[in-house]
């Protein structure tokens, strides 16, 4: 069984490189029925603990990244070690864990099952020096081993086993002798057997970052393990983790699926997978430490200096490693920091363009590229021509961002055209959108530049949406500071009626004054003038069918102001608004 899985696989990713959709599904299918016919059985790894050598190497790198915020990890810890657990914003009290409950939500339960928390109780007892958070540490994954049997439940899924292993691991180094012998080899048996069975069920059917997440997983488990089995892990890990950074990471530095919130995530693990490789003299491919630090580069366009992130695609707050860790890690490990853009920028590769002034005071971001690799494109929006612009270092026009997943009631409507600033046709999505992840047939961009001009900045984009290949949406956005116009033109689809949108902070209160809308906040005032349009209206949090919602991070749904304009028949004519500050 273990053999003919592994030969599938391989099969599975000669079909992925080759671009054969078809084969990939039929290999998936057959190695699903052949796991289905023989379950998993736990067997006995193996694989024993490193070298102290290298146990300790691995525990200064990990020591040398930091806590990040301390009072953070103290606060979360405590929560932990008292029974609350806050995840998606969401609480749950749970003084005893019932490992096989599904609580909230699948990904509620997924995140329970990642153990995060064990980094942060471990990082507690190295900053307060109290015993409590060791204890809470080993009570709680102790727990989940003999509650949690292998290959049943959510917490055996691929993904979740990954981030376990890693958190584990690192929890581990953090607290030493800190953790009691007894607890620690009942620990050790079990990472080697999340290991053993991680490597069987590698999410090839899912690919993006999953298969990172895998990838980095055996990565940290093979250099924290010695033994046939352990080096099996380390080398599959490693060819698996640069056979993904060529692949996902774009010649722009920037990650595939076009979410900065999973751009900074791939980079936090690559960051770390660096550092370990280099504190345990494993070599690191010079193309690949190039290719990192061009990450770093682009996340310098995709988020704020503040560690905001922009909004496209599925992204929100709270969930990627914070930008002030990744800026500090990067510095040590690979010698760059993020860096502070000033004037046009562009992420070409990935489709961004945009433009930065005053040291970030004034910040456009454009969205014009691709929805996503051809065979994962899960985490799309239909966000072309979308932009997202700061007025005086303020959030003003942007996107809605993203609630959650499968179980929340806004997911179709995050990833439908009308979230974003943008313009739908005919009442139809650019891209065709179904499922939770799911995206059938895609808009094509024909058109995407930009640069500085004598006024300040232009941008012209266009693209042709996935129902009717024959119209195109041409936008022109030109402007600085707080004054911008953007002009749209329709082109192909006449008689049907166009509806352009804007999203705007809910920070802002807006208000119809004549044929204008005035948004203020704090003394700042802004008109919003539409022209070319037949009538517009204002609305915020509406629900049949949704519309005027932001949702910062996950769990969280909050009303916001959003101008609606329409053109009842298009004639090709050209319309828009105008932004400009009082």
């Amino acid at each position: 069984m273990v053999d003919a899985g592994r030969a599938l696989d391989r099969a599975l990713l000669y079909a992925r490189t080759a671009r054969h959709l078809r084969w990939e599904q039929w290999w998936y299918r057959a190695i699903r029925r052949l796991q289905a016919r023989f379950p998993y059985t736990e067997t006995r790894s193996g694989a024993v603990l490193a070298s102290q050598d290298r146990l300790s190497r691995l525990a200064v790198a990990v020591s040398g990244w930091g806590p990040g915020d301390p009072e953070l990890r103290i606060g979360r810890a405590h929560e932990v070690a008292a029974g609350t657990f806050r995840f998606l914003n969401h609480v749950e009290e749970l003084r005893e864990v019932a490992w096989t409950r599904r609580y909230v939500s699948h990904l509620w339960s997924y995140n329970l099952h990642y153990f995060d928390f064990a980094v942060d109780l471990a990082w507690a007892a190295r900053t307060t020096g109290e015993d409590l958070y060791v204890r809470r540490f080993v009570d709680l994954a102790g727990s989940w081993v003999q509650a949690c049997p292998p290959g049943r439940g959510d917490g055996w899924e691929p993904y979740p086993i990954s981030l376990r292993i890693v958190n584990w691991i690192y929890a581990l180094l953090l607290l030493g002798d800190r953790v009691p012998s007894s607890s620690r080899s009942q620990l050790l048996r079990s990472l080697a057997s999340q290991a053993a069975f991680l490597e069987r069920r590698l999410e090839y059917h899912i690919l993006a970052n999953h298969l990172q997440k895998n990838a980095k997983a055996l990565v940290v488990a093979g250099l924290f393990f010695q033994g046939g089995d352990a080096d099996r892990w380390l080398r599959t890990g490693l060819r698996l983790s640069w056979r993904e950074l060529e692949e996902q990471v774009l010649r722009d530095g920037t990650q595939y699926e076009r979410s900065p919130m999973y751009h900074a995530i791939a980079l936090g693990d690559y960051l770390e997978l660096i550092g370990l490789l280099d504190a345990s003299d494993v070599p690191v491919p010079d193309w690949a430490r190039s290719r990192v630090i061009r990450m770093v580069e682009a996340l310098g366009i995709l988020s704020r200096p503040d560690g905001t992130l922009h909004r496209f695609n599925d992204a929100a707050d709270g969930i990627a490693p914070p930008r002030e860790w990744l800026d500090r890690t990067a510095r040590d490990i690979v010698g760059i920091g993020i860096p502070a853009p000033d004037g046009a920028v562009e992420l070409p590769d990935a489709g961004y363009f945009g433009y930065v002034e005053g040291g970030g005071r004034t910040r456009l971001l454009i969205d014009c590229g691709e929805p996503g690799p051809r065979y994962q494109p899960g985490h799309a929006h239909c966000d072309l021509l979308s932009f997202e612009l700061d007025v005086e270092g303020r959030l003003f026009v942007v996107d809605s961002g993203v609630a959650g997943y499968a179980d929340h009631p806004l997911r179709e409507y995050v990833r439908s055209t009308r979230a974003h600033n943008t313009v739908s046709i005919a009442g139809k999505d650019q891209s065709e959108i179904w499922g939770t992840y799911r995206v059938a047939r895609r808009a094509r961009v024909v058109a995407a530049e930009g640069g500085r001009t004598g006024a300040g900045y232009r941008f012209r984009g266009a693209y042709r949406p996935y129902h009717d290949p024959r119209s195109l949406h041409e936008r022109v956005i030109e402007g600085r500071g707080d004054t911008w116009s953007i002009q749209d033109r329709v082109i192909g689809a006449n008689g049907v009626r166009v509806t352009s949108w804007l999203h705007l902070h809910p920070d802002w209160k807006v208000a119809r004054e004549g044929s204008r809308v005035i948004a203020r906040v704090d003394g700042k005032e802004i008109v919003i003038e539409p022209f070319g349009v037949d009538r517009f209206r204002l609305c915020a949090g509406e629900l049949d069918p949704p519309q005027g919602w932001y949702c910062p991070e996950f769990g969280k749904a909050i009303p916001a102001p959003t101008v609606e304009m329409v053109v009842d028949r298009n004639d090709g004519r050209s319309f828009g608004y105008r932004i400009a500050g009082c």
